[in-house]
C-alpha cells in the first residue's frame, strides 16, 4: 500500500475524498492505507450522493480521488458541477477503459492513476505513475508494484508470451496464502512456481507496462473463434454518442454463441442500432461485429454493490427477452 501511494506521489499534505465503499478492498486495503502511510488526511462521506460529494470535495480541498467510472459520471453530470471548484483534485486511482479514465481527468483529476489487481493481490498489483503521460495512464495499468511479478502466458502451454501478445495474466509476490480449507481451489488457482492464475487477459508492451484485455470467462466463442468483448466495447465507446458499452455472448444453435451489445447513450443522443453496427463494421472483422444491439438507460443496468455492471445478468436479461419475443 505504501508503494501504491508512492505511484500517486502522495504526501502528508494530501486529502483523499473516499468515494467508494469501505467494505471493498479498493477502499479498505488500497485507498485508506496508501494515504495513511504517507500521513495524509481521509475525508469520508456516509453515502454516495453526488451533490454532497461535490460540496465536500470543494470545502475540504480534497486532492486525491478514489472512484469508479460511474461515480465520475455522476459527479460530472450533476447540476452543481459547474459552480463547484474542484481545482484541488490532483491524483488518485480509478479503473476502466480509456474513455472512463479520460472522464476522470476531465473532472479535474489530472494525474489519476490506472490500476490492475484482484482481491487475492491485496487490491492492486500494477499501477501507473501519476507523472506518466496521460495516454499511458489512459491505456495501460503501468508496471508491477515492487515485490510483484507479472507474466503473460499462453493459456494451453503456460509458455511466457513475447511483448504485445495477449494471454493469461499470472501474478506472484504479495498474494493471499490460499483459499481457506479449499485444496481443490488452491490447486487450480496457483501454478507450480507459485503464480496466481488470475483468469484475466492482458499483454505486456515493449515498454514493460501491462495492458488489461478483459476476463477469460467473458470471452465469447462464436463460430469456433474466440472474441474478447473488451475489444468490441472499446470500438463502441469511441462513438461520440455512446456513454457505456457492454458486450456479452448469447446462446446460438449454429454458432454456439453470438455477440450482443448493450449500450447507454449520452443524454439527449439518439443513435439507431443499425448505425452502431455500421460503425463497428468499419473497425472490426465481420465475426467481431455484434449481431444484436440493445440501447438501455443507465438505471436499467444490473450492478453490484460496488457499482460494477454484472455482465452475466445482462446476458440473462437479453436471452430472456429474446426467448419471450420468439415464443
Amino acid at each position: 500500500m505504501w508503494n501504491i501511494g508512492e505511484r500517486q506521489h502522495l504526501t502528508a499534505a494530501d486529502r483523499m475524498w473516499m468515494g467508494i465503499s469501505l467494505f471493498w478492498s479498493f477502499g479498505c486495503a488500497n485507498a485508506l492505507l496508501a494515504v495513511m502511510t504517507h500521513g495524509g488526511a481521509i475525508v469520508l462521506q456516509e453515502e454516495m450522493e453526488p451533490g454532497a460529494a461535490l460540496a465536500l470535495i470543494e470545502r475540504e480541498r480534497c486532492s486525491v480521488y478514489y472512484g469508479t467510472p460511474n461515480i465520475a459520471l455522476a459527479l460530472s453530470e450533476h447540476p452543481d458541477r459547474a459552480r463547484r471548484d474542484l481545482s484541488s483534485l490532483r491524483t488518485g486511482a480509478a479503473i476502466g477503459p480509456p474513455p472512463a479514465m479520460q472522464m476522470v481527468m476531465d473532472l479535474g483529476v489530472r494525474e489519476i492513476c490506472n490500476v490492475y489487481g484482484l482481491t487475492e493481490t491485496y487490491g492492486n498489483c500494477s499501477v501507473t505513475d501519476a507523472h506518466d503521460p496521460p495516454d499511458v495512464r489512459r491505456t495501460t495499468v503501468g508496471f508491477p508494484l515492487p515485490g510483484m511479478e507479472i507474466r503473460v502466458v499462453d493459456r494451453q502451454t503456460r509458455r511466457p508470451l513475447p511483448a504485445g501478445e495477449v494471454g493469461e495474466v499470472l501474478v506472484r509476490g504479495y498474494l493471499t496464502p490460499g483459499y481457506y480449507k479449499d485444496a481443490d481451489k488452491n490447486a487450480a488457482a496457483f501454478d507450480p512456481e507459485g503464480f496466481l492464475v488470475t483468469g484475466d487477459l492482458g499483454a505486456i508492451g515493449d515498454d514493460g507496462r501491462l495492458r488489461f484485455r478483459g476476463r477469460i470467462k467473458e470471452m465469447v466463442k462464436t463460430g469456433g473463434i474466440n472474441v474478447a468483448p473488451l475489444e468490441v466495447e472499446d470500438v463502441l465507446l469511441s462513438h461520440p454518442d455512446v456513454e457505456q458499452a457492454y458486450v456479452v455472448g448469447l446462446p446460438d444453435p449454429r454458432k454456439e454463441e453470438i455477440l450482443a451489445a448493450v449500450v447507454v447513450l449520452h443524454d439527449g443522443r439518439k443513435t439507431a442500432p443499425e448505425t452502431l453496427r455500421a460503425f463497428c463494421k468499419a473497425s472490426l472483422a465481420a465475426f467481431k461485429v455484434p449481431q444484436e444491439f440493445r440501447v438501455m438507460r443507465r438505471d436499467e443496468l444490473p450492478v453490484t454493490a460496488t457499482g460494477k455492471v454484472q455482465k452475466f445478468r445482462l446476458a440473462e436479461m437479453l436471452a430472456r427477452d429474446r426467448d419471450a419475443a420468439s415464443g
